[in-house]
Parts: C-alpha cells; sequence; structure tokens
C-alpha cells in the first residue's frame, strides 16, 4: 500500500456521490451520532472542502471550509470557518490536512490582503484543540490571557473586560450557532446532535494529560465526550502563526 498522503481543495457541488458516501463512511469510523442526510445538508453548505488521499487514492481524511465576510466596530474582516473534520486514526502523523488548510486560508488572503482573517474553530476533542497552540501564537481561549494591546481590533463596548478577540469570537459564535451557544462557558451545545467522539477515541491518553493544552481544554469542555463544542478563534496571519504553520501559509501565500 502506497501511504504516502496528498491534499486536494475542491468545491462540494463537485464531489460525486463515491466521493460523498466514503466521506460520510470515515466520519462514522471516528464520530457516532451522524446520519448521512445532516452530514450531507452540513457538506453542502460550506465552500471547500480539503480531502486528503493516499498514492492509491484513498481518502484518509478531510476537512469542510466556509467562509464569510463580518463587520467588527466598523473594520470589515473575514471569518474562516472549520466544519466536520476527521483524519482516519492510522494517519494521524501525517501533516497533509493542516497543508492543505493553509492553502485554503493564503487564497483568501491572497484574494483581498487588506481584509484580516480570522479562523473561527469549534472543538469536541483536544486533538483538534491543539492544532491552536502548535500553530497559532495568540488564540482564544487559551491558558493565557490575550493582552488587548497586541490587536487592532477593538473590544465589544458591553464588554470591556473581554479581549478584542474574544469579543469577536462571542459575536461571531452567536451569529454562527445562535442560542446554542453561551458566551459564559465558550460552549455550542447543539439541540440535535451533530456527532460525537466514539467511546474508543474519546478516551484521553494518561501521557497527554500533563499537557497543559489538554488539562485546559478538559476545564472548559468536561462534556466533550457528549458532543459539547469548544469555540475557538485565531487570527490568521504571518505575524500570529508560527513554526510548521507559519512555514506552510507563507510557501502557500507565494504561490
Amino acid at each position: 500500500m502506497n501511504s504516502r498522503l496528498r491534499f486536494e481543495i475542491t468545491a462540494p457541488d463537485a464531489l460525486d456521490a463515491a466521493r460523498r458516501s466514503a466521506m460520510h463512511a470515515l466520519f462514522v469510523r471516528c464520530y457516532d451520532c451522524v446520519p448521512a442526510d445532516a452530514f450531507e445538508r452540513d457538506l453542502n453548505s460550506k465552500d471547500a472542502v480539503v480531502l486528503v488521499s493516499d498514492g492509491n487514492g484513498v481518502l484518509r481524511g478531510f476537512s469542510t471550509q466556509a467562509w464569510f465576510d463580518w463587520q467588527h466596530d466598523g473594520e470589515p474582516v473575514r471569518i474562516l470557518f472549520s466544519g466536520d473534520t476527521i483524519v482516519e486514526p492510522g494517519y494521524w502523523g501525517s501533516p497533509e490536512l493542516a497543508r492543505g488548510w493553509c492553502e485554503v486560508a493564503a487564497r483568501l488572503l491572497k484574494t483581498e490582503p487588506a481584509r484580516r482573517l480570522f479562523w473561527l474553530l469549534i472543538s469536541k476533542g483536544y486533538r483538534t484543540y491543539l492544532y491552536l497552540p502548535v500553530f497559532f501564537r495568540d488564540f482564544v481561549p487559551s491558558p493565557s490571557s490575550l493582552d488587548p494591546r497586541s490587536s487592532r481590533i477593538k473590544p465589544c463596548p458591553n464588554g470591556p473586560s473581554l479581549s478584542p478577540l474574544q469579543a469577536l469570537l462571542d459575536e461571531v459564535a452567536r451569529y454562527r450557532f445562535g442560542s446554542a451557544y453561551d458566551a459564559a462557558t465558550g460552549l455550542v451545545r447543539f439541540p440535535e446532535s451533530q456527532g460525537q467522539l466514539t467511546p474508543e477515541l474519546a478516551v484521553i491518553p494518561a501521557g497527554r494529560r500533563a499537557d497543559p493544552h489538554v488539562r485546559f481544554f478538559l476545564d472548559r469542555n468536561p462534556d466533550f465526550a457528549r458532543g459539547v463544542e469548544l469555540a475557538c478563534m485565531a487570527e490568521v496571519s504571518l505575524e500570529n502563526t508560527r513554526g510548521l504553520g507559519r512555514r506552510w501559509l507563507e510557501h502557500a501565500m507565494q504561490e
């Protein structure tokens, strides 16, 4: 078997029935409570999909993406939202899905360079949450507070104690998720299940619990195994990315 993975970016309406079926089959191997019709509705609402396949063309992971423009205190920004995301457990070490996501972000940044880009992420598993500390310098929520002076986004007048980034996250999450979003906790509790990790994948390895970011995620989202999501946000820019994330984004920006 050729296990080397490659990513491709496509529009949902370009996916044929076989590809869609393979996506749903992969998703339900890792998540419970994901009816095919609900999966299809969510997929059709997105603007792009990052697909990751092995050398034989077998789907090994994907992430759905949507974006929309937003005004915060008079400043136009753009929001990139990642929806259903999965990598087959046997391929968790591959960077291809993250590289594909950086390509999507770079295309948006190049389309309108003057408009700042922010990533809206909802996480019902610590592995997803860990993308934030691995690839970004500042993000919310995080174990350390974000200095409000570090952002050109102004704080919400009704929440002077909030960091500017948290204020923006609250605005966007209320718009995107309505009453399912609780600003006091930062959690999204959908009235109907949007999928939850299988019992096997919901187990936190003992060694991982020592990681401060994992501990923080578990403290903020103790009901993650029931499908509860933690709303998160980070600015996508070369200044705010780090390590491989910065390198991949910079490379994609130059293409």
